[in-house]
């Protein structure tokens, strides 16, 4: 016994400096001798998982880091070890089991506070991961790297409770360790604008044009922590930005994930003779994604189409998830799967187009599409803007918010639906309108409506509405703001510009029936940029209510003008503030004018392509298959452009 505990130390001391050395491999192979030599020896399983987890050898870390601790549950090295290939795996029920066995004496570190924090937001309670993550923050001390990361998650969990303030403090704490991160910057200046922080609105600003201009003057990484391009679509008009941030973003990732970078020239395949067309999201459920696309999945051809689902959000049991889920050929919940995992199922259930609906959201997939499982891949609805990723085949657009001119600010190629590439469900519910008295709204003044996220309400807008406010008299403005600090910064900014504070009217969140039955209320709704209304939007076409939009250059700045032009008023689309500012005072002031764009706004709604499910999900059927076309000739991805309007009776 003592020949092979003095071997085991000779090969774990050799796969020590093999490590150093950058030799993995061979490292790993010493490590894993010591472990038979001296298998009751925690260090060396530990060390032995360490390895494989560098080689990316996930299955085999995870079954030496669980033998590490099962030797040892007194080992906080060991539970954190195990936590972290557990977390990797995606698998974060069983993180917080890992950390719950760590013996009772034990004094935990800031790591096992952190690793909770981490598990505790990817199983929706952002409340508890808060008071861990807070408890890692005050163990790390002079670890920077410890807190920045401990930062970034509080951050978020911040975000998820609506604490955009303390969400920005966060970031921007790490900013000043760093004002190279980009992600912070970023998420700096969009937590800033969620909670109206006008005051820090220019200085957030400058530090995020700051840190791009040394990023893109400098051949470094930039910090890819926590970073998502959705953080600067209310930021920015830029398209060419657009699509820089989201390669970059995707950069790092794609060397995380093993990025490929070839894509398959087989054929797509048609098992019993349908197209298997897959689905990714974390958003089948009682969520706007889903209140989009479900009459769409349900009136698809079944005579040519199968409909597979990856699900990696929860089960709400709602009726929005089991109408969803009804029409699925068959489902799979992923949220537990890894990459490998998942991309194994697609390539086994033979997909032939694979859908994203997230992007760049939170609980994406993307990275199951790196190696490439089905044949074609399109990006489509849940992320206004490109993925920047290689291999994404297509974005499915439309002449409105992806024009062909814009091909140059996207990775993937255009593919554009006829009239809108939202869909949008005809059997959403019309509930009875409820009184202006039960919303707090005066009953004679006219409503302006910005029911807009408040993230979305930049200085620009809010002083044109402060100022169409003011040239109406007896008009109010009426805001999706529930927060009671946000609303004191917004009277107050109202105030800078002359609006009585009483003229400012805020309403809750409210659950989607309550929504749409005070949305008739608002007599103009008035549409947020560069970030415009998407759902929001056509919820407010739905109730009957005209949307007074602008167009910009990105996919975001242009969904609601994508929305009003398919129902037949291009009109309510205005080119800059001043068109704007003076199109929403002429309906204002003109009663008859605004009785008849009320009038056609219903007549769109009843009559218009905008909200027939049916014939999108038949032109919709016709893109995929023009994509299958190209594919199965060995043609690569090409621009799509929307076919005739009567190709599409």
């Amino acid at each position: 016994m003592r020949g092979a505990a003095a071997r085991g130390q000779a090969c774990w001391k050799r796969g020590v400096s093999l490590r150093k050395a950058g030799k993995l491999a061979a490292a790993r192979e010493s490590f894993a001798e010591a472990a038979r030599c001296a298998p009751t020896e925690v260090l060396y399983w530990i060390n032995l998982a360490r390895c494989e987890q560098q080689l990316g050898q996930a299955d085999a870390a995870l079954e030496h880091a669980t033998r590490a601790f099962d030797l040892d549950t007194g080992s906080l090295i060991a539970c954190n070890l195990l936590a972290k290939v557990m977390h990797d795996a995606h698998r974060p029920s069983e993180v917080l089991q890992v950390l719950d066995r760590l013996d009772a004496g034990v004094e935990r570190d800031a790591l096992w506070h952190l690793q909770r924090g981490a598990a505790l937001l990817d199983e929706y309670h952002s409340g508890l991961a808060t008071q861990s993550l807070l408890s890692a923050l005050a163990l790390a001390g002079a670890d920077l790297a410890l807190r920045r990361r401990t930062l970034t998650l509080l951050g978020q969990a911040f975000g998820l409770q609506k604490m955009h303030f303390d969400g920005s403090l966060c970031y921007r704490m790490v900013l000043d360790m760093d004002p190279m991160a980009l992600g912070h910057a970023l998420a700096a200046a969009h937590f800033g604008t969620y909670a109206c922080d006008w005051a820090q609105f220019e200085q957030d600003m400058a530090r995020l044009d700051a840190c791009i201009a040394a990023i893109r003057a400098s051949a470094m990484s930039a910090d890819l922590e926590a970073f998502t391009p959705f953080s600067a679509l209310n930021l920015s008009d830029d398209p060419r930005l657009m699509r820089w941030l989201a390669e970059r973003a995707w950069g790092g990732r794609s060397a995380k994930h093993g990025e490929t970078g070839a894509r398959p020239a087989r054929a797509v395949p048609r098992p019993g003779g349908k197209l298997r067309i897959g689905w990714l999201s974390a958003d089948l459920h009682h969520h706007a994604t889903a209140f989009l696309v479900t009459e769409v999945l349900e009136a698809i051809d079944r005579e040519r189409f199968e409909l597979y689902f990856y699900s990696s959000g929860p089960d709400d049991h709602s009726a929005t998830r089991r109408r969803v889920m009804a029409t699925a050929t068959q489902a799979h919940e992923v949220a537990q799967w890894s990459d490998a995992q998942l991309v194994a199922q697609i390539r086994r259930d033979e997909i032939g187009v694979l859908i994203d609906l997230k992007g760049f959201t939170l609980g994406s997939r993307l990275s199951a599409m790196v190696d490439h499982p089905a044949p074609i891949q399109v990006a489509w609805l849940g992320f206004p803007g490109t993925c920047g990723a290689g291999f994404v085949d297509y974005i499915i657009g439309d002449p409105a918010v992806t024009p062909l001119e814009a091909q140059p600010h996207y990775s993937e190629c255009i593919a554009q639906m006829p009239h809108c590439y939202q869909p949008n469900d005809s059997q959403r519910t019309r509930p009875e309108r409820v009184s202006r008295a039960e919303c707090g709204l005066p009953q004679d003044a006219f409503v302006f409506g910005g029911f807009n996220q408040s993230y979305k309400i930049l200085p620009p807008v809010f002083e044109a509405w402060c100022r169409i406010v003011a040239a109406k008299a007896n008009s109010v403005l009426w805001l999706l703001v529930p927060a009671a600090d946000t609303q004191a910064r917004l009277r107050k900014a109202a105030a800078g510009h002359g609006i009585a504070p009483d003229r400012l009217i805020f309403a809750p969140f409210a659950e989607i029936e309550s929504h749409r039955a005070r949305l008739p209320n608002t007599d103009l709704f008035l549409d947020t940029f560069p970030c415009g209304g998407h759902t929001t939007a056509s919820d407010a076409l739905w109730a009957g209510v005209p949307v007074l939009t602008m167009i910009g250059e990105t996919f975001a700045s242009r969904v609601a003008a994508s929305l009003v032009t398919a129902l037949g008023l291009p009109e309510l689309v205005c080119s800059d503030l001043d068109q704007y500012i003076t199109k929403a005072l002429c309906y204002a002031n003109d009663p008859a004018a605004m009785a008849s764009l009320r009038e056609r706004v219903e007549a769109g709604r009843r009559h218009s392509p905008l909200f027939d499910g049916k014939r999108f999900a038949r032109d919709f059927g016709q893109l995929l298959l023009r994509m299958v076309e190209r594919q199965d000739a060995g043609l690569p991805p090409a621009p799509l452009p929307a076919l005739a309007t009567e190709e599409n009776p």
